[in-house]
């Protein structure tokens, strides 16, 4: 874990850029962490399965005047933002099932220069997510990844909790429409409030986002293109979501979680949707 770089979805999405959904980094750990995602595109942007164009970009507004500059972030609000970019990194590529991808920033991870600068209270925490990073790895498969990045969740939630940070809004889901890009960003985000429910962590966000998976049927225009591979996926998908609103501690929710993010990467493998 760099000290240069700390802390931080999915549904079956078959669409990476739904799927990808997360919240954004926190300025400094008592910062608040906004409910929405940083990279995530707006519902209408990917192609729907009936081929239909995101719409043209707006016109750039007209020049403002400008803004005094702020002034710098901590060395610790600078190491939570640039962590927080690194496993995003790592959670994309192990919903796009290229768990290769999540290798250099799970290197980065676990990395420490200088750990003994860090506040005491962080110290319990950067091992348990330096171990984390590890196991991604070294993992030998999808399901090894995504146990590490669950893993790296609860670790950040560990020290979140003690320190008394972020506190995001929960908000509500997107509406459940017909259309793939619709169903495709409820998933979103909900894999973002379950993950929320890890690394915050927060007991609301995660009743939240279980929920709304609970309400989400996938399209069948769109897995009947993953054969037998992407209707498995979405069956273990659905018995996994089911299951949630049950989980309570954060050992189980980090498994089922993983679970998740491991049937996100096969129907995305199975139905040709993974990121380019």
């Amino acid at each position: 874990m760099k000290i240069g770089r700390i802390v931080a979805a999915s549904a079956i999405a078959l669409s990476l850029g739904a799927c990808a959904g997360s919240t954004s980094p926190p300025s400094s750990p008592e910062a608040q962490a906004p409910a929405k995602p940083p990279a995530e595109p707006p519902a209408s942007a990917p192609p729907t399965a009936e081929g239909s164009q995101a719409p043209a970009a707006a016109p750039a507004p007209a020049p403002t005047a400008a803004k005094p500059e702020a002034e710098p972030a901590s060395p610790l609000a600078r190491l939570m933002r640039e962590h927080f970019k690194e496993v995003e990194i790592i959670r994309s590529a192990v919903i796009a099932g290229k768990p290769q991808e999540a290798v250099q920033p799970a290197t980065a991870l676990g990395h420490v220069d200088n750990a003994e600068k860090l506040p005491k209270g962080w110290r319990d925490a950067l091992e348990r997510m330096r171990a984390a990073s590890t196991r991604v790895q070294n993992s030998s498969d999808l399901a090894e990844a995504a146990a590490g990045t669950a893993d790296i969740g609860v670790a950040c939630g560990g020290c979140h909790q003690s320190q008394g940070g972020p506190k995001p809004a929960v908000g509500e889901p997107p509406a459940m429409g017909e259309s793939v890009s619709s169903r495709m960003a409820r998933h979103s985000w909900a894999m973002a409030r379950l993950w929320e429910g890890l690394y915050v962590p927060s007991s609301p966000a995660w009743v939240a986002g279980a929920k709304a998976l609970r309400e989400s049927p996938f399209p069948k225009e769109v897995l009947a293109r993953g054969g037998v591979y992407g209707r498995s996926a979405a069956k273990d998908f659905t018995a996994l979501a089911a299951q949630a609103l049950g989980k309570e501690s954060q050992t189980e929710r980090a498994a089922l979680y993983a679970g998740l993010l491991g049937t996100c990467a096969t129907c995305h493998i199975a139905t040709g949707r993974q990121s380019k």
